[in-house]
């Protein structure tokens, strides 16, 4: 392959730094190739980019992770959506009154935590201003400068004597949830959808407007929910402050496709709908320009996930307030329809 494990040395050059970004991206850059490699050969890639069909959380916390952290776990190989560290799996042992174990020949996953960066002395100290508040340090526009500290989580399939997981179980219609999501967008954020006869799915930052083909021009009711999916994850960029509107070709465009793709996987996730990614018509040019910018820039899926997260919630966010307003409305008639009766039996009676 063209591109190298970037490891590095410490000062000492006696051990070597993992560079957890460039592991990462390395596993990506793999399932790209062979998704091309299938595809050239006339193949059906059967392995996509996340084993994990649930959104990946904390298993003592019950909270979800964000970020290019759902990318780094989804893509490890479990199904089981729950991770902890090593001292949160001592914690749970004294919860459950139970020791638990790390199994035998078990790998830890790495995730990331943003830790921004801070001017210090000679000695390692934090510098502080005359108020006493830490001096950050900043980039060339003015913004404070951030790290990322990486620590290892391990899958709950993994850890002996942790009870099993219960895989969530939806009931769902894959277009009456798109249906209600495509409403909540239209309905909240001035989103124009329209379908046509034209074979093209696009979406227009200009008029802030999604395209899609007529169902009937799919191949099956999955390759229109991915291609959906997909051109919803290009509409939350004006709202998200994404550039928008690069040409095809440029390493911008391959990072809001990816965006894209990785919002239409997370959505899918979210609203228990199947994702197929090839479906996209243009999948085969996506993957090729996804392993150019991938090899060009390490930290590009980390960015592109955590995008991707920020794009996830936004739909989710519109999605349950404009359900909640439904239950609202539909409450409110009832209640007009309970009055309207009412009124009508007291009416009734008086005239009797």
């Amino acid at each position: 392959m063209a591109y190298k494990k970037n490891y590095g040395k410490t000062s000492n050059d006696k051990t070597e730094e993992r560079d957890y970004q460039q592991e990462l991206t390395n596993k990506f850059i793999a399932r790209i190739e062979d998704a091309i490699l299938c595809e050239e050969n006339g193949l059906k890639w059967e392995k996509p980019f996340f084993s994990c069909e649930e959104w990946p959380k904390n298993a003592l916390t019950g909270e979800k992770y964000h970020g290019g952290n759902v990318a780094a776990l989804m893509a490890e190989e479990f199904s089981d959506p729950r991770w902890m560290t090593f001292v949160q799996m001592q914690e749970m042992s004294r919860i459950l009154d139970t020791p638990l174990h790390i199994r035998k020949g078990s790998r830890a996953a790495f995730v990331m935590k943003v830790v921004p960066a801070y001017q210090k002395d000679s000695e390692g100290n934090i510098m502080k201003s005359e108020q006493g508040k830490a001096l950050p340090v900043l980039n060339d526009d003015g913004s404070q400068k951030i790290g990322f500290k990486w620590y290892p989580v391990f899958n709950c399939s993994s850890i002996e004597n942790m009870p099993p997981y219960i895989e969530v179980t939806k009931e769902v219609k894959p277009l009456d949830e798109l249906e209600l999501l495509s409403k909540a967008l239209q309905e909240r954020t001035d989103l124009k959808v329209e379908h046509s006869g034209v074979s093209r799915a696009y979406y227009s930052s200009s008029k802030h407007l999604v395209h899609m083909p007529d169902p009937s021009l799919f191949k099956s009711t999955d390759a229109y929910s991915d291609t959906l999916l997909h051109e919803f994850g290009h509409s939350t960029g004006p709202a998200l402050g994404r550039k928008m509107g690069n040409g095809f070709g440029t390493s911008e465009y391959a990072k809001e496709e990816l965006i894209a793709e990785l919002t239409s996987s997370f959505m899918a996730i979210e609203l228990g709908i199947p994702h197929n990614p090839s479906s996209h018509e243009n999948h085969a040019a996506y993957l090729k320009s996804w392993l150019g910018a991938l090899k060009d820039d390490k930290t590009l899926i980390t960015k592109a996930a955590n995008q991707a997260s920020k794009a996830t919630e936004f739909q989710m966010e519109h999605l349950t307030a404009y359900k909640m307003a439904q239950e609202l409305r539909a409450e409110q008639a009832q209640e007009l329809v309970q009055g309207a009766i009412a009124n009508a039996k007291k009416s009734v009676a008086m005239s009797m």
